[in-house]
């Protein structure tokens, strides 16, 4: 867990410093177990708090806060009655507590948000002046937990403290007892059971600072606790130095190099460490990496859902249309056997049940034919002509089906591509409307049912533009419909169409009018190609570029479907945002 004491202070910290009587201007819900709040302190600052059990935290983030969920909770509702338009007037944290109370202050009185980032205990619960429960994130009853009840007209009960020692009261003594009496293969394991607001990364920290090594068979002399003292009480009292040095630490190497430890001091025991500017970015970072910081994380999952199944369900269609597809010589030889028992009908005797010929003397189709002879079945309550037109009913019947089963594997194949191309949006998308797009996009393709419950905002979402350095302008399709808008409307036949080679994307184009284009402004032009695809996450993307007059919609497809030619490709590494 590295959300502990020292975490939460240094949260509390950045927020005394930017939203201290600042008001509130909007309550969102971006998932189920998370708040959101827009807090104006002369500018507008974007305050989550999440309860969630495997990624609970508090912090600034750097992006607007979105609804993610359908509808809003009981908190929410009782949040946006006492909270917004209500100013933050007070923040105070417990000591070496992972808890912060924000007070506000509003027309509806005076009410508190308690948040405790507690790991799996985690909570959001709100109070009014006399700590009585008005609503809660995750409320508990007393038949779960008989000590703190978390219902509304409950009494607020802080969580029980635990039975450790106050680090600020170490002494060396004090200290080689905790580590000789409780137990743990790791030296530093025992710091954390047996004193107050030690996290286990940060008990790491303190015996590598004072150690040099997390060893677990490291020998403890006399000399090692005074040191193991100073340095706990030096990183403990940082809620009241305020000297913090945010901190990010990475695991993996190359492509697989990841964000994977925040602090608010330095990770010195971990060598692959960066300094940041703020413990928000920290966390934010992390959780990015994470992929934890979604707002629209459980809208995207119940689209990826709905897509999935179709993708499963058309990739099953066309397995069995391949299956199904009949060759040409398979065609050749039901008709040669056809043949060959009308040419011999005259030779075939009543109740004969089989026919030896070679087959290449009744086709002219059938230039590989085996030097073995075939042997054709009859049925001998059939007369010989019978026999011969069965088998040329046979043919007939494969040959139709023949024809409409290429169409029907092309069909599939460019609906699997709209799937797949409509997942990418998926990922892609920025913001609700662009959701709730793909989802209107997926019943007018007939994919899923029509809901009545989805409504078009009436929005006209625009493509992205953006100025090179040269002052061109590159138009980017922020969906299939848009690259529709983008490649066919809005481009000429002389400007420079770009997309991502061989994977769903953004069509982009450089409004280049037949002048030359810098190398400076293709290098934006598929950069952006490359962020808004599939490939947006490798470290090295292949673009294909050409002009626009070579692109053309593929025959029948949907929206944004086209195929191009005359093509050059250039690599790039698409930018981290």
């Amino acid at each position: 867990m590295f959300y502990d004491t020292l975490t939460m202070s240094a949260v509390r910290d950045e927020m005394v410093e930017h939203l201290l009587e600042g008001r509130v201007q909007r309550v969102v819900r971006p998932s189920r177990h998370a708040l959101g709040l827009e807090i104006y302190a002369g500018e507008r600052y974007q305050l989550l708090i999440s309860a969630e059990s495997r990624a609970a935290h508090m912090f600034l983030a750097e992006e607007k806060l979105r609804r993610g969920t359908e509808t809003p909770s009981p908190l929410q509702l009782l949040m946006r009655k006492y909270v917004r338009g209500a100013r933050l007037r007070a923040l105070v944290q417990p000591p070496f507590e992972r808890i912060l109370r924000l007070t506000f202050e509003g027309a509806q009185g005076e009410v508190v948000l308690v948040c405790e980032i507690m790991g799996r205990l985690s909570n959001v619960i709100l109070l009014d002046a006399n700590d009585v429960i008005m609503g809660a994130v995750k409320p508990v009853p007393a038949s779960v937990n008989p000590y703190r009840a978390i219902l509304p007209e409950e009494p607020y009960v802080p969580p029980p403290p635990q039975d450790k020692e106050n680090p600020l009261h170490l002494t060396p003594t004090l200290m080689q007892e905790i580590v000789e009496e409780e137990t743990g293969d790791y030296l530093w394991r025992r710091l954390v059971q047996g004193v107050f607001g030690i996290s286990p990364l940060l008990a790491r920290e303190i015996f590598y600072r004072a150690t040099g090594t997390v060893d677990p068979d490291f020998d403890l002399r006399w000399e090692h606790y005074r040191v193991l003292v100073a340095v706990t009480l030096d990183l403990m009292r940082l809620p009241e130095t305020h000297d913090w040095s945010p901190c990010v630490a990475y695991e993996g190497e190359g492509e697989g190099r990841q964000p994977a430890v925040y602090a608010p001091y330095e990770l010195t025991h971990l060598p692959d460490r960066e300094k940041v500017a703020s413990i928000s970015v920290a966390i934010s970072r992390v959780l990015k990496a994470r992929e934890s910081l979604d707002a629209y994380r459980e809208v995207r999952a119940r689209l990826h859902r709905l897509i999935d199944d179709q993708v499963e369900r058309y990739e099953g269609r066309l397995a069995s249309l391949q299956a199904s597809r009949i060759s040409d010589e398979e065609l050749a030889r039901l008709e040669a056997k056809g043949n060959a028992i009308l040419a011999m009908i005259y030779s075939i005797q009543p109740g004969q049940q089989e026919l030896v010929v070679d087959l290449s003397q009744f086709s002219t189709d059938l230039n590989d034919a085996s030097d073995e002879p075939t042997a054709i079945r009859l049925d001998s309550a059939l007369s010989p002509a019978e026999n011969a037109q069965k088998f040329f009913e046979e043919y007939k019947k494969k040959k139709a089906a023949g024809r409409k089963v290429p169409r029907l594997i092309r069909r599939t194949k460019m609906d699997l591509a709209y799937l797949k191309q409509l997942r990418t949006e998926v990922d892609l998308a920025e913001d609700r409307p662009e959701l709730d797009e793909v989802k209107e996009r997926l019943e007018e393709a007939g994919y899923l049912p029509p809901d009545k419950k989805t409504r078009s905002t009436g929005q006209v979402r625009s493509p992205i533009r953006v100025r090179s350095e040269d002052d061109m302008l590159i138009l980017v399709g922020r969906n299939s419909r848009q690259n529709d808008e983008v490649t066919f409307r809005e481009a000429a036949p002389d400007d420079i169409w770009l997309h991502a080679h061989d994977v769903p994307g953004s069509h982009v184009v450089i409004k280049s009018g037949g002048a030359e284009v810098s190398e400076e402004t293709l290098l934006l032009a598929a950069r952006l190609a490359a962020y808004y695809s599939a490939a947006r996450q490798r470290s090295r993307v292949q673009v294909d570029y050409t002009e626009r007059r070579h692109v053309r919609h593929i025959r029948g497809g949907r929206p944004g479907m086209v195929t191009y030619r005359q093509e050059e490709t250039i690599v790039v590494s698409p930018p981290k945002r």
